[in-house]
């Protein structure tokens, strides 16, 4: 089938089926985004790129790595494609790349039989005859070689192309003769009827391109995102000391451009999404580095509004994202790829929410941009992914010191909530702290509260701090940017990185001190006064210690995380970003090392901070269909035996499932809940029947 494909490309009118119900599939591996004509065409803006704009975006381009397709360099800024490419001004006499490779210029696609020549077009089989279209381009991905035959007009319009990432507008160049890519190269295709636009494409070409990773393509006009006086991407002034607040990634932009996502890399048979979006520039420091985080967001403005694919493997039913970030690791950037997602992520299965992520390759178009963190965004859109809700029935909050601002919905509730943890006494008035617990969850918050005291948080708890409710949920905490955990010294006045009791820290409200009204910290200085949540504090924070947070599960993520990341694409990467190669840990052997000690360092604390007993095994479970619940916590599994602290008593709740019945505990007490003192072996087993 994809030979006759060919065949029909030589031919200049290729005629190929969609299926009805594939309509809606954002895998399609052409990405031919087709309107009804005349009735739906798009008036499109003009938009111009001098040739001085350009010469300077031809001379700043540069590769890394050993693609054999051209010759490749190292830069600090930036790197876009080099391809000798015509404006979309219409003043360039040619549409085509210079082609000196010897590969074939006939109007065909000149294809070898390795098995990455070709990313093959899902809809190539199956597809029905009275559903074909006229398609402008074969399928993006990654080639040996490629030729691309002159497009057939579907509507009687001009087909008019560029090559340089920008958008092609009705004055750009026809595309009149067979073009041969032979480089890395985006080609963004349009019919004009008039100045109207009745179809269009977008599609990055690979050649000769390796890479092992995921890919994520990106595609962008270079004079907005590049040009070293005027691009988003680039500094603009010429001097300006740091904290730059001048420089142009300081800007509040957002510049349309064109994603694809290619799952296996250079091994990819297709393309497996593709959508219009917009891109921002996001993070504090970090956008100082020459590797810049963007956030990718998807809007009906531009397309559809979400991609529908499963982004990552950790959730694969969790597969639709109206945005994702693409990371350079924030403040840990000259360390590792992977501290903040390898943290964040030991969160999995605990009921605190975290970014999910994975590792990608970015080419920025066609260009080699390096690995990048891909994950989730903390807005109102992750609670509707992760959660079902509504996105405009969220409240997305963000505190930082004594200021609560929302992303999403409103602070007004939060801050409500504030004002009553402010002036109530928790320590006294048990009706209060049961009043709280209908505005926060307060076992979330405990276990929150657990993860930041191991992961030993130096930029924290007067900043990173995020959470959500709706009118019928309460507050959930969320853990966010943990990038000066673990032991990484740089930039927090009064923090010891490696031996700071975090209890003092929270207490003195973090480096700006902030502990009173309306600061974080005040929450735990005020709530842990109740001997009811202190209780369930330091037993959640025992069961966070010894499973969630335990050094085997730092371990196992860190290998798993670092297993995606092969040896080659690190040395790429840094060959692109320079750092210390001495420093730089590749094999994730540092956080490995800190995690070895840690889980004892915070038992000292927890028992200097409360008054606790040695450390004691309790086992905790159930026979029949229910569970118990400890402190309202659900336990990592059914009979579950952990470590906890002497001296510290626990809730117990036997909870009945599948229309079964409590019949009382092994011992013989049929109360429940129930309170019990534990020593070391104590079992508590809830019996249904």
């Amino acid at each position: 089938m994809f030979k006759v494909i060919l065949k029909k490309f030589l031919l200049g009118s290729v005629v190929l089926a969609l299926v009805a119900s594939c309509s809606d599939d954002e895998s399609d591996g052409w990405g031919d985004e087709i309107v009804s004509a005349p009735a739906a065409m798009l008036n499109l803006d003009s938009i111009e790129l001098t040739d001085s704009l350009y010469s300077w975006y031809l001379e700043k381009r540069a590769c890394c790595g050993d693609s054999s397709s051209s010759s490749r360099g190292t830069s600090s800024t930036s790197a876009v494609s080099s391809a000798n490419v015509s404006s979309d001004s219409g003043s360039s006499s040619s549409i085509g790349i210079s082609c000196s490779s010897g590969i074939s210029s006939s109007s065909g696609i000149s294809s070898s039989s390795a098995a990455n020549s070709a990313a093959k077009d899902p809809d190539d089989e199956g597809s029905s005859e009275e559903a074909s279209k006229v398609r402008l381009l074969p399928p993006a991905g990654f080639y040996d070689e490629l030729t691309i035959p002159v497009p057939a007009p579907e509507y009687g319009g001009k087909i008019r192309c560029t090559f340089n990432g920008s958008e092609p507008t009705s004055v750009a160049e026809e595309f009149v003769e067979p073009y041969v890519v032979n480089r890395n190269t985006v080609v963004r295709c349009a019919e004009f009827v008039g100045d109207s636009v009745a179809r269009k494409s977008s599609h990055t070409f690979f050649i000769n391109e390796k890479v092992s990773m995921p890919v994520v393509a990106i595609s962008v006009d270079p004079y907005k995102m590049f040009d070293s006086k005027n691009g988003y991407y680039s500094q603009g002034v010429s001097y300006c000391a740091e904290p730059c607040r001048e420089a142009n990634y300081w800007w509040d932009l957002e510049l349309p451009v064109h994603v694809e996502f290619f799952e296996n890399g250079s091994a990819s048979t297709k393309r497996d999404w593709q959508i219009d979006a917009g891109l921002s520039i996001i993070g504090q420091w970090s956008r100082y580095r020459a590797k810049k985080s963007v956030a990718i967001k998807m809007k009906s403005e531009y397309q559809d509004g979400r991609i529908k694919f499963p982004l990552f493997k950790t959730r694969p039913e969790a597969n639709k994202f109206k945005a994702f970030n693409l990371r350079n690791n924030g403040n840990r950037f000259v360390s590792d790829y992977i501290e903040d997602p390898v943290l964040t992520s030991l969160m999995e299965g605990s009921g605190v929410d975290y970014q999910r992520s994975r590792q990608v390759v970015v080419f920025y178009n066609g260009a080699y941009y390096g690995i990048f963190d891909m994950r989730e965004r903390l807005n109102e859109h992750f609670v509707e992914t992760n959660y079902g809700i509504d996105s405009k029935q969220v409240n997305m909050v963000k505190h930082i010191e004594t200021t609560v601002t929302a992303s999403g919905g409103s602070a007004d509730s939060y801050l409500e909530m504030l004002d009553f943890i402010d002036k109530s006494d928790f320590g006294t008035d048990a009706a209060a702290y049961e009043k709280l617990q209908t505005m926060m969850d307060v076992g979330n918050y405990a276990d929150y509260m657990a993860a930041e005291i191991y992961i030993h948080n130096g930029d924290w708890p007067d900043n990173n701090v995020r959470a959500w409710n709706t009118a019928d949920q309460p507050f959930k905490f969320m853990i966010f940017d943990v990038d000066h955990g673990f032991g990484w010294d740089w930039a927090v006045s009064g923090f010891n990185y490696t031996s700071h009791n975090m209890f003092s820290w929270i207490k003195q409200g973090g480096t700006n001190m902030c502990f009173t009204s309306h600061c974080f910290a005040q929450i735990y200085i005020k709530l842990i006064e109740n001997p009811d949540f202190r209780r369930l504090f330091i037993n959640h924070s025992a069961v966070m210690l010894d499973y969630y947070l335990s050094y085997e599960r730092v371990v196992e993520a860190t290998d798993r995380m670092t297993a995606t990341i092969p040896y080659a694409e690190m040395d790429r990467d840094m060959k692109m970003y320079p750092r210390n190669e001495h420093s730089f840990d590749k094999t994730g052997a540092t956080l490995k090392s800190y995690a070895s000690t840690r889980t004892a360092a915070v038992r000292r604390e927890y028992r200097l901070e409360f008054g606790l007993g040695d450390d004691i095994s309790v086992t905790i479970g159930s026979t029949g269909n229910g569970n118990v619940l400890l402190d309202g916590m659900k336990l990592p599994s059914t009979n579950y035996t952990g470590t906890f602290f002497a001296g510290n008593d626990m809730l117990l709740t036997a909870t009945p499932t599948g229309g079964s019945v409590f019949d009382g505990w092994s011992d013989g007490n049929m109360e429940n809940p129930r309170l019990v003192s534990p020593v070391d072996g104590s079992k508590f087993i809830a019996k249904f029947k």
